[in-house]
């Protein structure tokens, strides 16, 4: 089983004293732990098991007792709803007798009314003891402790019975509510200090509930499961792998991996100009080419270029939300590789994923999100130096480049001027600079015609920039081609960049930016129909080539 890709230094949790018989702290600091049973076998006397099973009970009860309804005559009324769109406890009035539920089904206060009662309870408490400037700070840090549990055990009872949240064994729920406790215990401050009443609840309500949501385990045991049994009856084109690590994971955290970002505005427009172009665009092809299936067969930039190969198969690794730079990297330095014939070339032939985010043309922060064609626009205008990638990038050791890949701590990045100051370099920034003129183009996924494009751009000039929709699962992935499982649980996370690198029979095949650890060895195949923000095609790059002996690539002229 691969080590996952996420970790690097330990993170301390702040642990809930809940009770007596509260996970030992040193369980955390196994290097392999054991997991235990999923969420329905915990202790018996768990609170919140006690709470979810009963919550489980009458939802079964109910369900019966509306089934035996509908198929008794004596019983005309449909199901009284407590809310407007339906909730999944309701009371069965009869016209005969006295108007109340019957025996096996519960009445009960409408889920939301019941959540703020509930939230109001737990935040006046807080506010009571941490609402003054005189307020003693142990009694406070208390109080939002207790409140952190009582209110996690309601959300996750609430998520679980909505199938909002898989089953989860017991260490995925100990690690969850620790990083709950964690992020409600530091952000309460800036609650309590508000100016108004309305604005602190206001802002508890949103720490506790989307706290809860981004606290979740990116990857539970269970989702890997079920996705391995779908595999192994058919039902599904890919297989999972499971690590222990995933369990120290959050949400937020797997969500910091990726950093695609397309308005609706804009995807509408590419969708409109991709269409307005198609029939032009396919009139370039022959009824032949046309009458078979784009990617009828299979093709592999890495393979196909064998002199190129040292690049092609470069993996790198994002710390945060700049995954187009990746990708836009990686396909400079393939594309100059195979546009030269090999002669930019050699182990320390990678270009500066860093220069470019620092240096993007929109003005933004380094580590924020972009779209498809920014980092190709970004290089034609600014040209990229040579720049290695994080140390769990693949990499060769000792070898030295310009600007390499920045630390994931280092705040204002600014584009730089001269090459870092980390690293002893033979020559000055200016004089290590590829410029690369690139024409680039956005694709819609809008039909099938669409893939003709790319199969020619990709067997013609190399890798094109992908942007596609990543759910919870494909954290998890290992093998085969790659479609987002249809569970309510499998929840949306957001937009990622990566890297097309060829395509077979059902599939696009991509390289990750998350290392050689993911995936097969940090690439994956996908179907066409997911990757479903776009395909984004550099064009050729101009520019003149010469070549040398010096064993690195030297820079190109403008």
């Amino acid at each position: 089983m691969a080590k996952f890709w996420f970790l690097g230094a330990a993170v301390q949790h702040f642990f809930l004293v809940a009770n007596a018989e509260d996970t030992p702290a040193d369980s955390c600091t196994k290097e392999r732990p054991t997991f235990a049973d999923l969420f329905e076998d915990e202790n018996e006397g768990s609170p919140l098991n006690l709470l979810q099973r009963r919550q489980r009970q009458r939802v079964q009860e109910f369900r019966q007792a509306e089934l035996q309804a509908e198929k008794s005559r004596s019983w005309p009324p449909p199901p009284f709803d407590f809310e407007d769109k339906g909730v999944r406890y309701s009371g069965l009035l009869e016209n005969d007798e006295e108007t109340k539920p019957p025996p096996l089904t519960p009445m009960v206060l409408p889920p939301s009314s019941k959540r703020r009662r509930s939230l109001d309870l737990h935040f006046n408490a807080v506010i009571a003891s941490c609402g003054s400037k005189l307020s003693d700070p142990a009694r406070c840090n208390k109080a939002v402790v207790k409140s952190a549990q009582s209110v996690f055990v309601q959300l996750h009872v609430e998520a679980r019975i909505d199938e909002k949240v898989p089953p989860l064994t017991k260490q995925e729920t100990s690690e969850f509510r620790d990083r709950f406790a964690e992020l409600v215990v530091g952000d309460s401050k800036r609650v309590v200090t508000k100016s108004s009443r309305s604005e602190q609840y206001s802002g508890w309500k949103n720490l506790v509930q989307n706290g809860y949501m981004a606290m979740r385990p990116v990857v539970p045991e269970s989702l890997a499961k079920t996705i391995n049994k779908l595999h192994d009856t058919g039902e599904s084109t890919w297989k999972a792998a499971y690590d222990s690590s995933f369990v120290k994971v959050s949400v937020a955290k797997g969500k910091s991996k990726l950093g695609f970002e397309m308005s609706t505005e804009e995807e509408d427009e590419m969708k409109n100009h991709t269409l307005s172009m198609l029939q032009e665009d396919l009139s370039h092809f022959s009824k032949e080419e046309l009458s078979r299936s784009a990617f009828d067969e299979e093709f592999d930039v890495r393979e196909n270029w064998p002199e190129c190969k040292h690049i092609t198969t470069h993996v790198r690794y994002q710390t945060c939300n700049n995954c187009w730079s990746h990708a836009t990297a990686l396909i400079t330095e393939s594309r100059l590789c195979i546009e030269s014939r090999g002669q930019f070339n050699g182990a320390n032939a990678w270009l500066s994923q860093s220069f470019i985010a620092a240096c993007r043309l929109d003005g933004r922060d380094y580590c924020m999100g972009g779209s498809g064609l920014l980092g190709f626009k970004t290089v034609s205008r600014w040209g990229v130096p040579t720049g290695g990638p994080d140390f769990r990038g693949n990499m060769k050791a000792g070898i030295e480049t310009c600007y390499p890949q920045i630390l994931p701590h280092d705040r204002d990045i600014r584009c730089p001027g001269a090459c870092s100051p980390y690293v002893t370099y033979s020559r000055p920034l200016s004089e290590d600079l590829f410029f690369v003129q690139y024409q680039p183009r956005a694709l819609h996924p809008v039909g099938s015609q669409v893939h003709y494009l790319v199969k020619q751009a990709l067997t013609q000039d190399g890798p094109i920039l992908l942007g596609m929709r990543i759910y919870q699962d494909f954290y998890a992935y290992e093998s085969g081609i790659y479609e987002p499982t249809r569970k309510s649980w499998n929840l949306y996370m957001g937009g990622h960049a990566v890297t097309g690198m060829g395509f077979g029979p059902g599939y696009v095949l991509a390289v990750n930016s998350w290392s050689t650890s993911w995936g097969m060895d940090g690439a994956f195949k996908v179907s066409p129909q997911s990757v479903d923000f776009g395909f984004f095609l550099p064009g050729r790059p101009l520019g003149s080539f010469s070549g040398s002996s010096y064993p690195m690539p030297l820079p190109k002229e403008r």
